[in-house]
């Protein structure tokens, strides 16, 4: 792994990717969340990903109640530990509460990653893959509302094989061309968690009424994340060439810009 690869992950998500909790089994919880599956459809469910059993329609229902399931349950933990309610609000809440609510949309994201058809981001030994690192920082882009990151989404997905993108993956974009818009990312992610809200004095000063504040404000803020990571896979699924050439340009334009910054 290279010096700049090997930065290329912000403190407080390795810290939360270490946490036991985060990772998330694919075989597991493919096997899990299709039960009436039966053997030839779960061996192509593992092998090709459920886009290739289940309409995408199906999909989304299924992505979307996974979503407010994490969400409900973060919700719960939020009340009672008195996490961070929202990114913005995590700020002085110390370090311990920022990498588990990462660590809770890390989770949340591998879950919906792998209900869209993407491969384990982890080795068999247990250790997040290269391609891993950079996928994980996209589907936080995403979250968080960074534009690019969405088109960046196209170029990982397993469902854009077709010779333009592999074309553009295998000259345009190595590992080190990905560090400026991986670099991008991770410094919006350090803008968000270094933000001052009110909110955040009130989750820890006042433990009854934080757990209100932070689990109500979880329950608002987690779900539109995870629904923004589902709707860019519906995209990406559905991505005709000419939205696939928008994609490439866009990440082109946007790696331009950072390299010059």
């Amino acid at each position: 792994m290279s010096e700049q690869t090997e930065h290329m992950l912000p403190d407080i998500i390795s810290k939360a990717l270490a946490l036991p909790v985060v990772r998330v089994d694919r075989r597991t919880f493919l096997t899990k969340l299709f039960p009436h599956a039966t053997e030839v459809e779960l061996m192509s469910i593992l092998k090709d990903g459920p886009q290739a059993v289940y309409t995408l329609e199906q999909l989304t229902k299924v992505a979307r109640h996974v979503v407010m399931h994490d969400t409900e349950k973060t919700s719960a933990i939020s009340f009672a530990a008195g996490l961070p309610s929202n990114i913005a609000v995590a700020a002085g809440t110390g370090t311990a509460d920022l990498v588990q609510y990462y660590g809770f949309a890390l989770r949340m994201a591998q879950k919906v990653a792998y209900i869209y058809g993407q491969e384990n981001l982890f080795t068999e030994e247990g250790t997040l893959s290269e391609d891993g690192e950079r996928d994980v920082m996209i589907y936080l882009g995403v979250m968080l509302g960074v534009a690019s990151a969405n088109s960046a989404l196209m170029f990982i997905s397993k469902g854009l094989s077709n010779t333009l993108s592999k074309k553009f993956m295998a000259t345009a974009v190595t590992r080190t061309t990905w560090y400026p818009l991986l670099k991008k990312i991770a410094g919006y992610i350090g803008v968000s968690v270094t933000k001052k809200t009110t909110s955040a004095v009130i989750s820890k000063s006042l433990p009854v009424i934080g757990g209100f504040v932070s689990g109500g404000l979880t329950l608002i803020t987690f779900r539109p994340m995870g629904n923004r990571l589902i709707k860019t896979f519906e995209t990406t699924l559905t991505a005709t060439p000419d939205q696939i050439k928008q994609a490439q340009n866009v990440i082109l334009e946007d790696i331009k810009k950072s390299s010059n910054e």
